[in-house]
């Protein structure tokens, strides 16, 4: 396919360099591995000079490439790439960045000035841009509706996963309990004090759990274990290295998605289910409707009432004392991997939405 395509070069634009972020670096190996050549022009100077330094580092290589890619989180630049550029624009955008920030953080309220310059430069984005890559058709709704953008505008991509980082090993044993494991950011949104109350539920269950993360409730999430006194719990918020994080995710037995009665968690298909389905190991998240676009419950995924710690524990137990249904939802969902969800089926999905837009 991508032998007869003609766009085999585009320029990867942005403040982050293409190997930060799974957004950025799975979309870059996807293409890479469908033959196309990436031409980088990337700055992170800290202040306006990025801007010059763009544009100075563009100019040299203008006429090199057939389109480019504005990469995510880099809102920021893609007027300055719509303004410089004659070649089609594609913002990598996910989300908005007043999700993350506003929504999910909590950085300002809403209607404050703060919450207003973010809203501002995800709408300048999002209208700068030919072509807008998101993760949900839910998503596109809501940045529709927020940003006033155009459906068509708007394409899924999903994210994938690594398949040089995450891939299932029988080498690896597993833990001497039966584990599962929670890995992400302690945000409102994830819902990790749903795990912490599972965890409570199930300590005498003689089941472990493994909570991999930080984020600015790590000090709730601390203060809870040490209230239910969790012996149950190994906490982990410094950085792993990849081959330490995936033995250490190999070594449990389910992994855990996000949990919160969050609007957010209701748009996004968060890549630890990517990372699931990649490893080969049963997977349980919450039931939400962009989670419905791509899962389905008892099949490749076990769901959870949103913000249902007992619900949670339940579904852990179920799986514990189900190793039939352990090994059918593990299967389910590394097929599904292999079919859509790998680099080079992802790469193959967004040369097929540059063909068509």
């Amino acid at each position: 396919m991508t032998q007869n395509n003609k766009k085999n070069k585009y320029c990867y634009f942005g403040i982050y360099e293409p190997t930060e972020m799974a957004r950025n670096q799975i979309l870059s190996q996807s293409l890479e591995e469908n033959g196309m050549k990436m031409i980088k022009c990337v700055d992170s100077s800290k202040s306006f000079l990025k801007f010059f330094n763009l544009v100075k580092k563009h100019w040299k290589i203008r006429k090199d490439y057939d389109f480019m890619i504005v990469g995510y989180l880099s809102n920021i630049v893609v007027p300055l790439a719509r303004l410089i550029s004659r070649k089609k624009v594609i913002f990598n955008a996910l989300n908005a960045m007043y999700e993350g920030e506003i929504l999910d953080r909590e950085r300002y309220k809403k209607f404050s000035f703060g919450a207003m310059y973010i809203w501002s430069r995800d709408f300048v984005a999002f209208h700068s841009a030919n072509l807008i890559l998101v993760e949900s058709e839910s998503q596109k709704k809501f940045l529709s509706k927020m940003f006033l953008i155009r459906n068509s505008k708007m394409k899924v991509l999903l994210t994938g996963a690594n398949d040089k980082v995450f891939y299932p090993s029988e080498g690896i044993k597993k833990n001497d309990s039966f584990s599962v494991v929670f890995r992400g950011w302690f945000l409102p949104a994830t819902g990790v004090e749903y795990v912490i109350e599972a965890a409570r539920i199930l300590k005498k269950d003689g089941i472990k759990f493994l909570i991999i993360g930080r984020g600015m409730l790590r000090e709730k999430i601390e203060d809870m274990i040490k209230k239910y006194n969790l012996d149950n719990i190994e906490l982990i918020t410094e950085f792993l290295p990849d081959d330490v994080l995936r033995k250490k995710m190999l070594s449990c037995n389910i992994i855990l998605g996000q949990f919160a009665n969050h609007s957010r968690m209701h748009r996004t298909i968060q890549n630890k289910t990517f990372e699931a389905f990649a490893l080969r190991m049963p997977y349980i998240t919450m039931d939400s409707t962009s989670n419905r676009e791509l899962l389905t419950d008892r099949e490749d995924c076990l769901f959870v009432n949103p913000a249902d710690s007992e619900d949670l524990a339940r579904k852990i137990l179920e799986l514990k004392e189900n190793s039939k249904l352990q090994e059918k939802i593990a299967e389910n969902g590394y097929r599904l991997y292999k079919e859509k969800l790998n680099p080079k089926a992802i790469g193959i999905k967004f040369l097929d939405i540059l063909k068509h837009n």
